[in-house]
């Protein structure tokens, strides 16, 4: 994934000291953060950049998936002691807070539930947004100081605002190939692969007029879609161009435009 910054360095310094992430590269105007080696988040600045609108398409938040709920209450116990603001939500399918980085995107830090606990009907999770009950999570705390995310933290799903359901159905499900597991909540629809609870979550609480992001406007420039194996890719972009799309290749990656703008890189997960 990659944002349009504002600020390059007020940005590394929220993504490093607050979040947790890692700089893995960095150069003038640019950064790469991470968990360990492994990059999940590219800042850019841009000049003079516009902030996006309160109300608007695209990026409502990315949530970055630990691997343990003892790796969350780490993060909750840090936040706490050092007096960051945070929203928190029990989705019965997993645990998680909230955040704002200082452009006005969302961040999600979660960690899962076990999946045998997860309660499908008629092929759908029952997911929920329940208070989180933060005094049983903090019993799961580690002694001494929290360093940042743990090795193993990846891009576990994104949530984007969209301006209709059904249109955006029709590229993530028929287009791309994911399959609806929520459709029941107001105004969203949850799509996934591999039985997940989710890996894109699509609503329209903006309305079906919200601007899309401009190019001169901080937030989001593109996200990966990671696909397992090159059979799986070929056949979204072919699904793709038979829709009248247009996809583009640059070197090993596809990229395509959703319904309301937004950049997809469609790559193939390498083992």
């Amino acid at each position: 994934m990659k944002l349009r910054v504002a600020n390059l360095h007020r940005s590394v310094d929220y993504y490093t000291n607050v979040i947790g992430l890692q700089v893995i590269e960095e150069e003038t105007g640019r950064a790469a953060l991470g968990s360990d080696t492994d990059i999940l988040l590219y800042l850019e600045e841009g000049k003079e950049l516009k902030q996006k609108p309160d109300r608007h398409a695209g990026l409502y938040h990315f949530a970055l998936l630990l691997p343990s709920r003892k790796d969350l209450a780490d993060v909750v116990k840090f936040y706490v002691l050092h007096r960051v603001a945070f929203g928190a939500s029990d989705h019965g399918v997993s645990e998680a807070i909230y955040l704002n980085d200082p452009d006005g995107n969302g961040i999600e830090i979660y960690a899962d539930k076990q999946d045998t606990s997860w309660k499908w009907e008629n092929g759908e999770v029952q997911m929920t947004t329940d208070p989180l009950d933060g005094q049983d999570l903090l019993k799961e705390t580690t002694e001494g100081e929290w360093t940042g995310l743990p090795a193993g933290t990846v891009i576990g799903h994104i949530h984007l605002y969209m301006r209709h359901i059904g249109e955006a159905a029709a590229f993530y499900n028929n287009v791309l190939g994911f399959e609806t597991v929520v459709s029941g909540y107001p105004g969203a629809l949850f799509v996934s692969t591999g039985h997940y609870h989710h890996h894109i979550g699509l609503n329209t609480w903006h309305g079906a007029n919200a601007p899309s992001i401009s190019i001169d406007e901080a937030g989001m420039d593109w996200f990966t879609i990671v696909y397992p194996d090159e059979d799986v890719r070929r056949q979204a972009i072919e699904r793709a161009e038979a829709a009248g799309l247009e996809v583009k290749q640059e070197k090993y990656t596809y990229s395509l435009q959703d319904p309301v703008g937004s950049t997809v890189k469609l790559t193939v997960y390498n083992k």
